[in-house]
């Protein structure tokens, strides 16, 4: 998708705290789509600059994962308590919770506790949707950060709406591009001149991720070949495709009917 250059005042004050040296504990709320996890993404990768210290000083937790008291009081404050190197305060664990919202009262209650136990060497940063549920001790000890929806190309847009059209452009464009060669590919009759040709043909074509149902789908959107001629070749492609257990022989025999043999062969088995 690229990189998008969205929320650059919040990047800013994010960028703020690392020089100063005074980064606090964060909250990043707002609506779906608006970009907090990957706000979150770049304040992590500003702070510890290398994957290695991301793997070694960051947790990451999705409490939507029945993450419960137990899982706080246990496997959290373990992380928490865990020894660093510190580089004249440079360097901090961080716990980064998304969706802390689906924590139990008691969860929540013992994250506050931790909160206040491991603040020292620690830092947390919440990912939420409404901070509301949250609360209100664990609210009162962060810096809440409002993260709203991105203006792209004027307007206000969910990143995963913007994402998804984007992939759906991108598999449009190269599904094109490589039902472009299959096409060029078939209109070289050299390619199958011979039923060894066929095979070795058929065979290339299995080994570049290509089916037989790649094959009908051209001959359904051809309009070089006539309608009654195309749809005899759709239903008795239907009919006997359940009898291959092998799709190389499937793509061979599909060349074979529909390109290597004349038409009153079709009209024959059409038949059957």
């Amino acid at each position: 998708m690229g990189e998008l250059d969205i929320h650059q005042n919040i990047k800013d004050k994010l960028n703020t705290f690392i020089v100063e040296k005074k980064i606090p504990h964060i909250i990043f709320y707002g609506p779906s789509g608006c970009g907090k996890r990957y706000i979150m993404r770049f304040f992590i990768t500003n702070i510890y600059k290398t994957v290695d210290n991301i793997k070694r000083y960051v947790m990451y937790i999705n409490c939507a994962h029945s993450k419960g008291i137990r899982f706080i009081r246990d496997e959290l404050k373990f992380f928490a308590k865990t020894n660093i190197h510190l580089q004249h305060g440079n360097i901090f664990k961080s716990i980064v919770l998304f969706n802390a919202d689906k924590l139990t009262t008691d969860a929540q209650s013992a994250l506050r506790r931790c909160i206040e136990q491991f603040s020292h060497t620690t830092r947390f940063f919440i990912v939420i949707e409404n901070q509301n549920k949250l609360l209100k001790p664990i609210l009162s000890r962060f810096c809440n950060i409002f993260v709203r929806l991105p203006i792209i190309d004027g307007k206000e847009t969910s990143l995963h709406l913007y994402k998804k059209k984007f992939t759906q452009a991108k598999y449009k464009k190269l599904n094109n591009k490589r039902n472009d060669w299959l096409i060029n590919q078939i209109d070289k009759k050299s390619n199958y001149t011979t039923i060894e040709k066929c095979i070795t043909f058929s065979t290339k074509l299995y080994e570049k991720a290509y089916s037989a149902l790649d094959i009908i789908q051209i001959i359904y959107n051809s309009s070089k070949i006539e309608n009654k001629r195309k749809f005899g070749i759709l239903i008795y492609f239907d009919k006997v495709r359940k009898e291959f257990r092998n799709e190389i022989l499937l793509i061979s025999f599909v060349i074979n009917v529909v390109f290597m043999r004349p038409e009153l062969y079709l009209e024959n088995i059409k038949e059957m």
